[in-house]
């Protein structure tokens, strides 16, 4: 059995590393996404890190349960088909394994994110 210990990870500044998004997805622009995870449970279905995307309109299907808090930038997303929010700074949001969406990235959008995943997340 795992002992117990707080994991952590000190505050990011570096480049994230590429995360591109499916390019059939892509919608309209050149989106690029970067992002990493930084902590995971030891069952690895909790996984936590960062995200950013440029501008550009794409689609989304959540393989996971997924929740955000947004640091910067702005981001329309629409439930497909339905209703479209804006999430800007300080926003958290919560999206439900299997939603469809469009995300339309209008000022790089730079995000918290935490998965939880119904199997193992390997990174």
């Amino acid at each position: 059995m795992e002992s117990l210990a707080l994991k952590w990870c000190a505050a990011y500044s570096d480049v994230l590393p590429d995360m591109p998004i499916h390019p059939p997805w892509i919608l309209e622009g050149t989106p690029q996404a970067t992002g990493r995870v930084f902590l995971q449970s030891s069952d690895k279905l909790l996984s936590s890190g960062l995200w950013e995307c440029t501008p550009g309109r794409f689609r989304w299907e959540f393989a996971w349960d997924e929740f955000v808090h947004i640091l910067s930038g702005e981001v329309e997303i629409t439930e497909l088909p339905g209703t479209t929010y804006t999430l800007r700074a300080g926003d958290l949001a919560h999206f439900p394994f299997g939603l469809k969406t469009e995300w339309h990235v209008i000022q790089t959008v730079r995000k918290v994110f935490t998965l939880r995943t119904p199997q193992p997340f390997v990174i």
